[in-house]
């Protein structure tokens, strides 16, 4: 196996990882349908996504400004194989987990509006995510060795771009459903 295969097969342990482990978790709080287990997960899951949006739409974006097409090209492809599993999984496992929580606290009433605004954050925020950072992520892990500069930039350009927006609508999102969560 040469080199870079054997990197790629190195990332598949980690990528594997950042997927299951939330994934287990997710499924066993609600089997288990223990409210506490189900908010934490809910939360922290939420927080941890939250933090990478946050991460690639403000920090990374400065960083890759200023560095190497080289370094830019060894980074994203050592990093996005890992957020390739991490985000989607946790853009479905976070509001799965908050339905879950929602329905069994009994507060999820379709036709509310606060819900009704939930939900249409919610599925803003999961197609920001799969169109603005999946799909470049994609195509940045699996390109080419020699990957043109400016494809390089503006793909990662547009992960950025799209982690800030994800971050800012998850922002806008966890204030909603924290004024839900009280006055409901």
């Amino acid at each position: 196996m040469n080199n870079d295969g054997e990197r790629k097969k190195g990332l598949l342990l980690p990528a594997l990882l950042v997927t299951i482990v939330p994934g287990a978790a997710t499924v066993f709080a609600i089997i288990s349908r223990n409210i506490l287990f189900l908010d934490y997960d809910h939360v922290l899951l939420g927080a941890i996504w939250t933090g990478v949006d946050v991460f690639f739409g403000i920090i990374f974006r400065f960083v890759f400004k200023e560095v190497s097409t080289e370094t830019r090209l060894t980074v994203a492809r050592r990093m996005l194989p890992a957020t390739l599993f991490f985000l989607p999984a946790s853009s479905i496992l976070t509001p799965l987990a908050g339905y879950f929580l929602a329905n069994d606290e009994k507060i999820w009433v379709i036709g509310n509006p606060v819900v009704d605004a939930v939900i249409v954050i919610a599925l803003l925020v999961v197609l920001t995510g799969l169109v603005t950072i999946f799909y470049p992520s994609l195509l940045i892990a699996v390109g080419h060795k020699n990957t043109d500069d400016s494809v390089l930039k503006n793909r990662l350009s547009l992960i950025c771009n799209g982690a800030l927006v994800q971050a800012v609508l998850q922002i806008g999102l966890i204030s909603l459903m924290a004024y839900w969560v009280v006055f409901s």
